[in-house]
């Protein structure tokens, strides 16, 4: 019989709560399928690959996409109805402010 994870204990102190929360449940999911080192390892590669946008090799990006399908549905759920953030190029956003500037003249 496997030692149980506390997993609470395994907060980190620069993650935000919703990583948090989306790593704990990543964990949760899974205590009972892997030991706890291979376990910390998983989550935090679905987290900075979820948050981060990391990428990883091709075994590696399945592996994981296969462990966080009931998460990420989950988590992406939870995000549908939230503000998304637009990023655009700095010369295009000083295009505009400079089409702004000479249209309220």
């Amino acid at each position: 019989m496997k030692p149980a994870i506390d997993i609470d204990s395994l907060r980190t102190e620069h993650e935000s709560d919703e990583q948090w929360e989306v790593r704990r449940s990543f964990m949760e999911e899974h205590k009972d399928d892997f030991e706890e080192k291979e376990l910390i390892v998983l989550a935090q590669l679905f987290t900075n690959i979820e948050f981060l946008g990391c990428r990883y090799p091709p075994i590696t990006m399945k592996r994981i996409a296969t462990l966080s399908e009931k998460v990420s549905a989950k988590y992406r759920e939870s995000r549908r109805n939230k503000l998304k953030r637009t990023f655009v190029e700095a010369s295009d956003a000083a295009e505009q402010k400079a089409k702004r500037t000479f249209n309220n003249k």
